[in-house]
């Protein structure tokens, strides 16, 4: 379980984040939805420790591994999806071809370098890299923005299937991502 407690976090004076609690039990998915600047993607940054609170606690166990999926992919462009995945993740080529596939990457793009995907196959390569990481904390920020709609059914079928009893905490716009996740809200 990671609990979080009475958590504040403000940049040049607004305060984004105010004395938020919340706990995240083992293997339970999460959806945070809110208007923009609410703090979500902040409170993401704050548990993956890329910035610190002014003030409260991130309770964590020991030896908790985090997988993220940022707003921005984040991808080496002159790379193939594989090289860009084997940087954070142990696997073999076979391996990651499957999931790339599976998330529909064509067989014959995956020797390309991803500077030649569409931002919908980045995204895409971006998620693999995710789920094929060592994680027990899947942290997935706007996930599935840029896919169409069969595309992105494809998706979440296989992050939820790579994702089974896993945390998972998602930050989404989309109220049909929150399917199968517990409902947070945030207010600004």
């Amino acid at each position: 379980m990671i609990e979080i407690i009475d958590l504040c976090k403000a940049f040049d004076g607004k305060v984004v984040l105010e004395h938020f609690d919340l706990q995240l039990e083992d293997g339970q998915r999460y959806a945070l939805m809110g208007t923009s600047g609410s703090g979500k993607t902040t409170l993401l940054n704050l548990i993956m420790g890329l910035i610190q609170p002014d003030s409260g606690h991130i309770i964590a166990p020991q030896g908790l591994k985090i997988s993220a999926v940022f707003q921005e992919n984040r991808l080496i462009e002159g790379m193939t999806p594989a090289a860009n995945i084997r940087l954070v993740a142990a696997v073999d080529n076979e391996r990651i071809h499957q999931v790339l596939l599976a998330l529909g990457i064509e067989e014959d793009s995956l020797n390309q370098p991803v500077s030649t995907y569409s931002g919908g196959m980045k995204r895409r390569v971006a998620i693999a890299r995710a789920l094929l990481s060592d994680y027990n904390l899947l942290l997935l920020d706007e996930p599935y923005k840029g896919l169409d709609e069969e595309t992105r059914q494809q998706v979440i079928a296989v992050v939820e299937e790579m994702s089974r009893e896993k945390t998972v905490l998602m930050v989404t716009h989309n109220p049909e991502d929150v399917r199968g996740h517990q409902l947070i809200e945030f207010a600004e």
